[in-house]
C-alpha cells in the first residue's frame, strides 16, 4: 500500500513565501502572470497534473495555466514536502504512490545538471541545457535544428548507453531527410551505415493533409510496428504554409490538432517526439507549438557559435546558452 502525503495549505502569492536558503529546496508552481502560488512539492510533478488539479484555471487571475504555469525551484518550510493552494479540491492526485523521482536540485536559477536526459546528443553542453525525457513532445525551432535531429535520430539508434538501441519514425514534410548525414552519424559512431539507415523508418508528406492524415491516423501505428522510442516530424509548419493551401484557417485548425495530437502520443507511447520547424511562417503556428510542447528550444546561428534558447521545459529554469564546438565551428556546420 502506498504512502499518504500529508497536504497543507500553502501561501497564495509568491512573495509571501519564506526563501530560507539553508532549507531543503523543492519545485514552486506558479502563475507567471499574477504570481499566484498553486504548488509547492518536494518531489517534481508533471505539470499537465497541476493544470488538471486547477481545471487549466489560475485561481487569482482566471488565465489558462498552459499559458501562464511556471515552475522553479524553491525552499520548502521545515519539514514540509507538500503544499497546496486551497482552492486544490483533491492535492492526493497531484502525487503518486510511492513516487521515487526526486531530482537534485542546484541553488537559484543554475540548472538541475544531474538530471539526464534520457536520448543524450553527445554534446554535452547542449545535454545539460536540453534534458530530453521521455513522455515529452519537444519541438525546435531554426535551421540548425535539422542537423540535430539528425543527430538525435542515429543516436537513438545507438545501443545503450547512452544509445536506445531502437529505431526511429521520421516523418518528412520539409523533404529534408538526408541520408549521407544519418552514414556520417553512423559511420563516427562506429555503427553499419546501412543497418542504421534501415532502422530508421522514412515517411514523406507532400501536402498539409497528408501530413495530417500521417500523424493523426498512422503514426501511431508506424511507432507500435517498431517499437519506436523516438520520432522526428520535419520542418512541420512547411506544408501548412504552402502557398498553394488556399484555406488558412483550416490549414490552422488542422495544424493545433495535429501538434496536440502529437504531444498526447508522446505522453501515451512514454517516448520522444521532435519536431523540427526550420523557419518562421506564421507567428500563430509558432505559438500553438511553443504553447503544446513539454519543451520548446530555438537554436540561432550566431555565426562564430550556436546560441540555445529554451523557452519552455517542465524543470529546467529558461535561458540562453551559448554552444561552442570543438572546432570553433557553428553546431550546424559541426553536425
Amino acid at each position: 500500500m502506498g504512502t499518504r502525503h500529508s497536504t497543507e495549505p500553502l501561501q497564495s502569492k509568491i512573495w509571501q513565501l519564506d526563501q530560507d536558503q539553508s532549507s531543503p529546496q523543492g519545485f514552486l508552481y506558479s502563475c507567471n502572470l499574477c504570481d499566484e502560488t498553486l504548488v509547492l512539492s518536494k518531489p517534481f510533478i508533471n505539470p499537465r497534473k497541476i493544470q488538471l488539479a486547477f481545471s487549466n484555471t489560475c485561481p487569482g487571475c482566471g488565465f489558462e495555466l498552459d499559458k501562464t504555469l511556471r515552475v522553479q525551484t524553491s525552499t520548502l518550510p521545515l519539514g514540509r514536502r507538500f503544499l497546496t493552494n486551497p482552492v486544490c479540491k483533491d492535492p492526493e492526485q497531484l502525487i503518486e504512490p510511492d513516487e521515487s523521482f526526486e531530482a537534485k536540485l542546484s541553488r537559484g536559477s543554475t540548472l538541475l545538471r544531474d538530471v539526464r536526459s534520457d536520448l543524450p546528443s553527445g554534446i554535452e553542453l547542449l545535454d545539460q541545457t536540453l534534458v530530453l525525457r521521455f513522455g515529452q513532445l519537444v519541438t525546435l525551432q531554426g535551421e540548425a535544428s535539422n542537423a540535430l535531429s539528425h543527430l538525435l535520430s542515429v543516436r537513438a539508434v545507438y545501443p545503450p548507453p547512452p544509445g536506445l538501441d531502437s529505431d526511429v519514425v521520421f516523418v518528412d514534410g520539409g523533404n529534408v531527410f538526408d541520408a549521407y548525414t544519418v552514414s556520417r552519424h553512423a559511420f563516427s559512431l562506429g555503427l553499419d551505415e546501412e543497418r542504421t539507415k534501415l532502422r530508421i523508418h522514412l515517411s514523406r508528406a507532400f501536402t498539409h493533409h497528408q501530413l495530417s492524415g500521417f500523424i493523426t491516423e498512422r503514426l501511431a501505428r508506424s511507432i507500435g510496428e517498431c517499437d519506436a522510442r523516438l520520432a522526428i516530424v520535419s520542418d512541420i509548419t512547411a506544408l501548412y504554409c504552402d502557398p498553394d493551401v488556399k484555406e488558412k484557417r483550416e490549414a490552422f485548425d488542422l495544424f493545433s490538432k495535429d501538434t496536440r495530437s502529437l504531444a498526447t502520443l508522446a505522453e501515451q507511447r512514454k517516448m520522444i517526439i521532435v519536431v523540427t520547424n526550420l523557419q518562421s511562417r506564421r507567428q500563430a503556428m509558432d505559438d500553438v507549438l511553443a504553447r503544446t510542447a513539454h519543451v520548446s528550444a530555438i537554436l540561432e546561428d550566431k555565426g562564430a557559435h550556436t546560441q540555445l534558447t529554451v523557452t519552455r521545459h517542465p524543470f529546467i529554469p529558461t535561458g540562453k546558452t551559448e554552444i561552442a564546438t570543438l572546432d570553433n565551428q557553428t553546431l550546424t556546420r559541426y553536425l
